[in-house]
């Protein structure tokens, strides 16, 4: 029986990617191929974002570690109590969240019902109806005072030219001395 055997040749990768055709743009792949600085600046920018992200992960750690210091050195009555508290607080701010959006979707109803843009509803204090209302009803007139001025000087345009006179001199009339 006789073998053969296949030599096999390994094809080494460029350093560098193929330019991009005019009409295509690169890949993300192939910019940082292209160039050891926007290399650079990726892992400059990875590198901020990893120590970012490992910072807050410190922070919350700490955090729950202090709690639960906290937690151990109370008495059994004082956590139920901080316990409680703290449920009481978060569904507090929960409350007060929906609520706001709540807020938030009505003003934006109302606004689009009085015929003004529902952008407007980002700059509307929607922490309660009361205020929403105080704060809707003067963007409301400080929007249409707004668009009354800039329609009237647009319908004002420019005033016509005074001074000389346009028209030909008459020869009939300037004969018998009538200007």
């Amino acid at each position: 029986m006789e073998e053969t055997t296949n030599s096999t040749t390994q094809v080494t990768k460029q350093e560098t990617a193929p330019a991009p055709t005019p009409d295509k743009k690169p890949t993300f792949d192939e910019m940082l191929g292209s160039d050891k600085a926007y290399q650079s600046e990726f892992d400059k920018r990875v590198a901020k974002a990893q120590e970012t992200a490992r910072q807050k992960w410190e922070a919350e750690a700490k955090a729950q570690a202090d709690e639960a210091a906290k937690l151990a050195k109370m008495q059994a009555d004082e956590k139920l109590e901080y316990e409680r508290k703290k449920r009481e607080d978060e569904l507090t701010k929960r409350e007060a969240d929906v609520t706001r959006r709540e807020v938030r979707a009505e003003a934006i109803t109302q606004l689009t019902t009085k015929g003004l843009p529902a952008e407007l509803a980002d700059i509307l204090d929607c922490s309660s109806a009361e205020n929403c209302k105080k704060s809707m009803e003067a963007v409301e007139k400080a929007f249409n005072k707004a668009v009354e001025k800039k329609t009237n000087d647009k319908l004002r345009g420019t005033p016509p030219k005074t001074g000389g006179n346009n028209q030909p001199e008459d020869a009939f009339l300037a004969g018998l001395g009538v200007k």
